[in-house]
């Protein structure tokens, strides 16, 4: 009797096992598509903020133009950093902070440790880091665009390098010593050119791109991802163009994820929004419905967010849930740390569970 019992617990383990794993995915999809996720288990903190506020280094950084503070969640300063001199612009790239004054750029970092870049003259348009290089995009005296590239070092790999026309984008190569870059000009017609450079100041190709504004500009595989407001160009490390794909509907927002090998695209369309996701081939993927209300997105690990002011929406297979809303205040950015979420707001932060 008990051989009899054991075999027959055996032969259910084995059924079953077979079912999940011929089916499992299924069921677990078809029991995620009737559930309805929302924020939960919520608790504000009240934060005060200068002119100037947003998430950095696990906390929130804050400033004006004489001063920065890094908070911490609860509230409580991490620490502060007042200058005598007023700064001419503040960016915040990844967990640095890049302050202007008149003649140099302060750089400092997420434990308040500062550093100088003296002589560099004009105003500072953009500052953003890439595979652990920093870019800055200045206005010289002569209105021209100049570009700057930093390793961790402090060492500049490219210095002063000046542009005729509006530089609109930029981008710092993966997988070798180079980067591509967007200018545009108007004279008449809008045309952009892109270049593929190498940091020793060798131009590798460049191609042009008319009657149409290009908005991003990203290097994936040594291969160059440039999004206008009419096409997708995907172009190989040679300036071949691969493929090309038209829009149709005014672009929201997007995202492009290079781990996953895959493009995020929120359309404005009549009576709804639009979620198009691509592969790296230009396959579309995915086409996901979304409420008008939803005019940016947010893609973090696994999981799809589109918000506004008030609300923010999670995607999961072929549905939009809300998840959260707050008609009274407006949502500033948010992070999700797997079930974790935090929102920033003005004078708050809320956090809480996606369950």
């Amino acid at each position: 009797m008990k051989k009899y019992i054991s075999f027959t617990i055996i032969c259910l383990i084995i059924i079953f096992g077979l079912i999940y794993f011929t089916y499992g995915k299924e069921i677990l999809r078809l029991l995620d598509e009737k559930r309805v996720y929302s924020v939960k288990d919520t608790q504000e903190i009240d934060i005060y903020t200068l002119e100037e506020y947003m998430f950095f280094n696990d906390g929130i950084i804050t400033y004006n133009n004489k001063k920065i503070v890094f908070l911490k969640y609860n509230n409580d300063v991490g620490w502060e950093n007042e200058d005598a001199e007023f700064a001419k612009q503040v960016f915040i790239a990844d967990k640095y902070i890049y302050r202007k004054t008149e003649n140099n750029v302060q750089v400092i970092d997420k434990n308040n440790q500062e550093y100088v870049i003296t002589e560099i003259k004009g105003d500072l348009i953009n500052v953003s880091r890439e595979n652990d290089k920093t870019y800055m995009i200045l206005r010289n005296e002569s209105e021209h665009n100049s570009l700057y590239i930093i390793n961790d070092n402090n060492d500049i790999l490219v210095e002063n390098k000046e542009f005729d026309d509006k530089i609109t984008g930029v981008s710092i190569s993966d997988r070798s010593e180079g980067y591509s870059l967007i200018t545009m000009k108007f004279d008449g017609t809008i045309n952009n050119t892109v270049y593929f450079n190498l940091l020793d100041d060798v131009e590798l190709w460049k191609t042009t791109i008319e009657n149409e504004i290009l908005v991003k500009i990203q290097i994936v595989n040594n291969n160059v991802i440039a999004i206008g407001t009419n096409n997708i160009y995907y172009y190989n490390f040679n300036g071949k163009l691969m493929w090309k794909n038209s829009i149709f509907n005014k672009i929201l927002d997007y995202e492009i994820k290079k781990d996953e090998q895959k493009l995020f695209m929120l359309f404005e369309k009549d009576d709804h929004n639009e979620l198009i996701t691509y592969n790296f081939e230009g396959k579309v993927l995915e086409i996901n419905r979304v409420t008008t209300n939803a005019r940016k997105l947010k893609v973090c690990g696994n999981k799809i967010f589109t918000y506004s002011n008030n609300s923010i929406y999670m995607l999961h297979n072929n549905k939009t849930d809300k998840i959260y809303e707050d008609t009274e205040n407006i949502i500033v950015d948010f992070i999700v740390e797997g079930k974790d979420i935090t929102i920033l707001f003005n004078d708050k932060i809320v956090q809480g569970l996606i369950k």
